[in-house]
């Protein structure tokens, strides 16, 4: 048996410091204990499906630190899931954290963890997304598909990033507004999955850039015997072909150009209301196509479409014709009707981006980089789809619906019961009671069907009477004239 034997004897411990990095070391273990131990409210709530022990596995802090990787990622969830809080309500969350653990209470400065998240890198959020995606994925049940089918449908939007040159560079703002006068543009694509409600993923680009040739980024969130889904702008050749070489269906409403030219009396009929149809490949590669020429080569030279035509009503109550374009030419085995019930299903789509926009309030990204609105977006999808998770078990355990339940209502409850929470780390058969208790009520906050509700594209509020930034900011000169302010820059 050995014993330390100090060199030189008779030194007290304050001079040596051996005092002092005894006390670090002790902060530092349980600093990382908080890290690592689910400290946060919300991370105890969702340690089914990201356990502090995968969190600390793919975090890169390797320093001891108040903002590491896995409190800054609990901190950002917090702020999202609480209508798109600010910085310093993060920080305050976290100096309450610290409190609760005895551990020393950082600034109130935002500074230090903006650089925290500057440190979270985007693998850490990807490897957090497809453990989600997996959670989700594991829990389709054969009734929540289509024959056997999982239904997915893609679709694109826009949003909104600060004034800043960096975002301006990237994500530029329309042509149509004065510099100074607008804000950057992102423009986003996602593909979300109707059978558990959660998103598969979500790309990015210029706002102008064509929604066709965005969605070949997403490729890979589609599988074998998938059924995408899509509106006109999506029923391309290149596209139908490279969804239909890894076996993935489609079912899109006929491109413009097509429609215009459409004769009904080709093709091979297969009943009333329906054709089949051969699709020749162009001659030429189209512009802006992100295909390589050994891509574009290698997609197939005709494609067999079945067309399906029928009648619906408008916004308008007014009778329109509706073509759609798929490769599920069986006619027997899939019925025209049930098609076109489920394309009448990718409208969810357009309320599942509003529950990401409106509801969470990221319509509006408070960010200063391209780097951090990608990790905001990422961070967006985290969130939406935790609560989608919950919506989901929510459903199984509780016999109801989970399409039906309320996504605001599932997101409200799960902010109001945090406080239940608190210290209760130790406590696992409690927060396993907490948890049933809150399915239970998720499970009651269902959407009430209206079916003949009319709800006009308009708002009742009256803005406030000011006038539009027409030049650079720093060049308006505002003038009031009879209450409205004037420019004569």
């Amino acid at each position: 048996m050995t014993s330390n034997q100090p060199f030189l004897t008779g030194f007290p411990t304050q001079i040596c410091g051996r005092l002092r990095r005894s006390l670090q070391d002790a902060i530092a273990a349980k600093r990382n204990q908080l890290a690592e131990s689910s400290i946060a409210t919300y991370a105890l709530q969702f340690s089914h499906i990201l356990p502090a022990e995968f969190m600390a596995g793919n975090s890169l802090s390797r320093r001891v630190r108040h903002y590491c990787n896995v409190v800054v990622f609990w901190a950002w969830l917090a702020q999202i899931l609480e209508a798109n809080a600010s910085l310093s309500k993060a920080v305050s969350l976290i100096q309450s954290w610290c409190d609760e653990a005895g551990l020393p209470r950082p600034s109130e400065d935002t500074g230090g963890y903006s650089k925290g998240r500057g440190r979270l890198k985007i693998e850490f959020l990807q490897a957090v997304q497809t453990r989600i995606n997996a959670h989700l994925n594991s829990r389709i049940r054969p009734e929540d598909t289509y024959q056997g089918h999982v239904i997915k449908s893609i679709d694109g939007s826009t949003l909104e990033l600060d004034d800043t040159d960096a975002n301006q560079l990237e994500y530029p703002q329309p042509g149509t507004q004065k510099p100074g006068c607008g804000f950057p543009i992102m423009g986003i694509m996602g593909v979300l999955n109707h059978s558990h409600g959660g998103w598969e993923g979500f790309a990015h680009g210029p706002h102008t850039a064509h929604d066709a040739t965005v969605s070949h980024q997403l490729l890979h969130c589609f599988n074998p015997g998938d059924i995408v889904c899509g509106d006109r702008a999506f029923c391309t050749y290149q596209l139908i072909s490279s969804l239909w070489a890894k076996g993935v269906f489609s079912l899109k409403r006929l491109h413009p150009s097509r429609h215009r030219a459409l004769d009904w009396r080709k093709g091979k009929k297969l009943g009333k209301n329906q054709r089949l149809v051969t699709w020749k490949k162009p001659s030429q590669q189209p512009s802006g196509s992100p295909l390589t020429e050994a891509e574009w080569s290698a997609l197939p030279a005709i494609l067999e479409i079945r067309l399906i035509r029928f009648y619906y009503e408008d916004r308008d109550g007014k009778k329109r014709r509706m073509v759609l374009a798929t490769t599920l030419t069986d006619p027997e085995k899939y019925d025209w009707q049930d098609l076109a019930a489920l394309y009448a299903g990718r409208w969810d789509i357009e309320l599942r981006l509003r529950d990401v926009k409106t509801t969470l309030q990221m319509e509006r990204l408070r960010v200063k980089t391209p780097e951090t609105a990608r990790k905001t977006l990422a961070m967006s999808q985290i969130a939406y789809n935790l609560i989608k998770a919950t919506c989901l078990q929510a459903g199984h355990e509780n016999a109801a619906d989970h399409r039906q339940i309320s996504f605001r209502g599932a997101l409200d409850t799960i902010v109001a019961n945090t406080a239940r929470y608190l210290r209760r780390q130790k406590h696992p058969h409690i927060v396993r009671k907490i948890w049933e208790s809150i399915l239970e009520m998720i499970s009651e906050k269902t959407i009430d069907l209206r079916p003949h509700r009319h709800e006009p594209r308009a708002i009742k509020k009256r803005p406030k009477n000011f006038s539009y930034l027409t030049a650079a900011r720093s060049i308006f000169k505002e003038i009031p004239h009879r209450g409205k302010p004037r420019n004569f820059a």
